[in-house]
């Protein structure tokens, strides 16, 4: 996630008309750039560790002080990673409804720079490494959000122009999402596309766009070779382990047990789908609601296992 500096306002700041120090409102800025970067700050760490409920209410906060300041930058940085961390707590809806009061902010602040349909984040010219508006990070957001509520024909557009951006790692990114929903589709032309994108790209390739290319490919080989299916979904899930993404490597997990089910190896296929339920059972913050994958997952295991096993529980001093 990229993040900047800077937002709010302080009624300190009409202090300075009486002219008293020409160095209070350069403090007063100072003020409001700690206020805005601890808010990203807490949210960045609160998300690394998952603590979704902290991380939201940290980038809620940051993106108020933005608003306060009328800020497009900081309103773009703060409201994308407030998207980012709803998605990542399976609040796909609630990304959504992020996405559309970002650009509608964005829009109304910069005209066609920030267009309502296809959003943008705007350049920050407060430090830290915020993209333009013209990246497709919302776009992006928007797709991965769309494609986990099943609606398909939107992800679709907004998953092509994401991978349209000029900034590389959304554009890759927005291929990959491009091929998932490809794969779905059954359109084996766009998922192709989506391949000779991500092999193509140039090098090195990190981790995740590694285990992004090993995805598709593992979709693609899954009807005509799915023992190869099986070889490119491991690969997925040990690069996806490599970079933290847990929730894609459940979705790995789960595609290399539909491979195994494919090639006839259903005691492996059961495992594997066990495996990728209690991954996404063990999220932080899903021990009274596990997400709908995880119980569905489990059952494809068609095992007695539990989705989580070790289930946080009240226990006596």
């Amino acid at each position: 996630m990229r993040k900047s500096a800077l937002a709010s306002t302080a009624i300190l700041s009409l202090l300075a008309l009486s002219g008293c120090s020409g160095s209070g409102p350069d403090e007063t800025i100072q003020d409001q750039d700690t206020a805005y970067q601890q808010a990203m700050d807490t949210g960045s760490q609160a998300l690394a560790i998952e603590r979704y409920t902290v991380a939201e209410r940290s980038y809620r906060e940051a993106a108020r002080l933005a608003l306060r300041r009328d800020d497009a930058s900081a309103i773009g940085d703060a409201s994308y990673n407030l998207a980012v961390t709803q998605l990542a707590a399976n609040e796909a809806p609630a990304a959504l409804e992020t996405v559309r009061n970002a650009r509608n902010a964005l829009a109304m602040r910069h005209g066609e720079e920030a267009s309502a349909q296809t959003g943008g984040l705007p350049k920050t010219t407060h430090g830290g490494s915020a993209v333009n508006t013209d990246t497709g990070a919302l776009d992006l957001v928007a797709a991965a959000a769309e494609y986990r509520l099943g609606q398909l024909p939107q992800a679709e557009q907004e998953a092509h122009l994401a991978s349209q951006a000029p900034d590389t790692d959304i554009a890759l990114r927005g291929a990959f999402v491009s091929g998932l929903v490809a794969s779905r589709q059954g359109n084996g032309v766009t998922l192709n596309a989506a391949i000779n994108m991500l092999q193509t790209a140039k090098l090195p390739h990190s981790a995740a766009q590694q285990g992004d290319l090993a995805e598709l490919q593992a979709l693609q080989a899954l009807a005509g070779n799915p023992t190869q299916a099986m070889e490119f979904a491991s690969t997925a899930v040990k690069l996806r382990r490599e970079t933290g993404d847990y929730q894609a490597m459940a979705r790995a997990l789960a595609l290399e047990a539909q491979a195994a089910r494919a090639a006839g190896q259903g005691t492996r296929a059961s495992a594997l789908f066990a495996q990728a339920a209690q991954s996404i059972g063990a999220t932080a913050g899903t021990d009274d609601k596990p997400a709908p994958e995880a119980s569905r997952y489990m059952n494809e295991s068609n095992l007695l296992a539990p989705v989580q096993p070790f289930k946080a529980k009240d226990t006596t001093p």
